[in-house]
């Protein structure tokens, strides 16, 4: 194995891997905002234009769980400069892209050919650091993980309204270029050494059938009203079977593409749970709040994530601070102060109204973001902890699967969930809406219009409703958002079974496995 780098060697190949996650982890969200734009120009419906969200999900999930098997056959730095050139081209074929069809077909093999370079990076990441520092290095990649989904919606909305949407795919190459060169000439001596593992053609197959119909599902559920739609049941069911029989054969096979022994071992199990459970929630949260506050708050693109953008200010600002931390209490009381410091911001947001500002909005995220603080970098960290080098690219390709999944799941399942809430509090409030209500009579006198017969009354009262039943709604998912991670704080009991210690200390002695 390598030895760790020092210097300025290592403080600029740390630059060049988190420029290389940043630009991965950017491309998941910062096309959403732009769909209106890309759909306008391409002369296609809006809910066409989601495909190219959907494509890129797709092929992203398919490659990720596959990066350990990838890395034996080419190596872990050739993958990642091959990877990033790949990601390189078919950004710029996104932004050249004439119509729908091309972007969609690009859209997929830029997620592809990305799904490898984050858990190499973190992978790299753990080999170049020298086994004191590997806490704080994982602070500092985290963070970067965490931060880029919160400044793809701003990034999106603010060049596709100030200048073209295909710069949202321009602007990966100058950056991606300078991170391919950098990691060239600086992590050369840092190649994994090149096997020939067989090729395990049925488990890819199950793998890319039970992706594709889930992603599908998840992302046009609502859409087509769910299992009520033909298509959505049909394609549940294709993916349910898909995944059972993956399951069934992957854990059999002598050669398998997920090596799904390493769920034996306690702490990575633990990880992937916890994984699992927080990024739903957690991409629930950053997708529901700014949607709520651009239908319904009247906030911009810009305004709407200026409101959430204080996410990210406790884990740039104190990440290093969170490393030493680790190294003195371990894993597991950091992240009980997380599930903590979430569903208090939950609970904080719960409780919003259309009459809250923006300091509250952001004051919640504040919150939001110090309990990410406190989670990112111990559960990157004990996902790891107990994984040898040669384990490593394996271990992190499937536990960023999970990750990428949960976020597909956690965005279906709660922007449905405000919906269907949204629904349920306007039809609610609008029993109330009948002529002889005092209440209703004093508001049509206050909005200052026609006559309630009037259809302006209507449409102003209307108006007015759908805000509260919103708000409603968002107080809803909040709540048992927060009910959540007090539930979380129960299952960490079973990291007290065994005794963790912080990754510093555990990986001088798995330093010493061959890789």
């Amino acid at each position: 194995m390598a030895k760790p780098l020092s210097g300025i060697t290592l403080l600029l190949s740390t630059i060049a891997l988190s420029m290389a996650t940043f630009l991965i982890v950017l491309d998941y969200s910062i096309a959403n905002v732009s769909i209106p734009y890309i759909s306008g120009d391409l002369a296609v419906s809006v809910d066409q234009g989601t495909y190219v969200i959907t494509s890129f999900a797709v092929g992203n999930s398919i490659v990720l769980p596959i990066t350990g098997w990838l890395t034996k056959r080419l190596g872990i730095v050739k993958l990642m400069i091959l990877s990033l050139l790949l990601f390189i081209l078919f950004s710029w074929i996104c932004g050249i892209a004439w119509n729908l069809p091309i972007l969609v077909i690009s859209r997929f093999i830029q997620g592809a050919v990305a799904g490898p370079m984050i858990p190499l990076s973190q992978s790299l990441i753990m080999m170049i650091y020298p086994s004191e520092k590997k806490n704080f290095a994982t602070a500092i990649w985290s963070t970067v993980v965490m931060v880029a989904p919160i400044v793809g919606p701003i990034l999106g909305g603010w060049i596709s309204y100030d200048f073209s949407w295909p710069w949202i795919f321009f602007i990966n190459i100058p950056i991606g270029l300078i991170s391919v060169l950098m990691i060239k000439f600086l992590l050369k001596g840092n190649e994994t050494p090149k096997e020939k593992p067989p090729v395990d053609y049925i488990g890819f197959i199950l793998l890319a059938i039970g992706v594709s119909a889930l992603q599908i599902v998840l992302d046009k559920g609502q859409q087509f009203d769910w299992l009520r739609s033909p298509i959505i049941l049909t394609l549940s069911i294709t993916s349910f079977i898909a995944f059972t029989y993956l399951i069934a054969w992957e854990a059999t096979h002598p050669t398998p593409l997920l090596e799904l022994k390493l769920f034996k071992i306690r702490s990575y199990a633990l990880s992937v749970v916890f994984m699992a459970v927080f990024y739903a929630l957690y991409f629930g949260s950053v997708i529901l709040i700014p949607l709520w506050l651009q239908t319904q708050m009247n906030y911009t693109p810009i305004w709407a994530g200026i409101a959430v953008a204080p996410i990210g200010l406790a884990p740039i600002l104190f990440a290093k601070y969170i490393a030493k931390l680790i190294g003195k209490v371990g894993f597991i009381i950091p992240l009980g102060i997380s599930f903590i410091l979430f569903s208090l911001s939950c609970f904080l947001t719960s409780y919003f109204n259309t009459d809250v500002d923006l300091f509250h909005v952001s004051f919640s995220r504040l919150i939001l973001g110090v309990g990410i603080l406190f989670l990112i970098t111990p559960l990157f960290g004990l996902s790891m902890q107990d994984l040898t080098m040669e384990k490593m690219p394996m271990g992190s390709g499937m536990f960023h699967f999970v990750r990428a999944m949960s976020g597909a799941i956690g965005t279906s399942l709660f922007t449905t969930l405000w919906i269907r809430r949204s629904i349920f509090h306007h039809s609610n409030l609008a029993a109330f809406t009948f002529p002889e209500n005092p209440a209703l009579k004093e508001m049509v006198h206050s909005l200052n219009r026609v006559p309630i017969e009037g259809k302006a009354s209507f449409a102003a009262i209307d108006q007015i409703i759908n805000q509260q039943a919103s708000v409603l709604a968002i107080n809803d998912c909040f709540f048992l958002m927060g009910w959540i991670f007090i539930g979380l704080l129960f299952i960490l009991i079973l990291g007290r079974k065994k005794k963790t210690h912080s990754l510093s200390l555990l990986s001088e002695s798995s330093s010493t496995n061959p890789s």
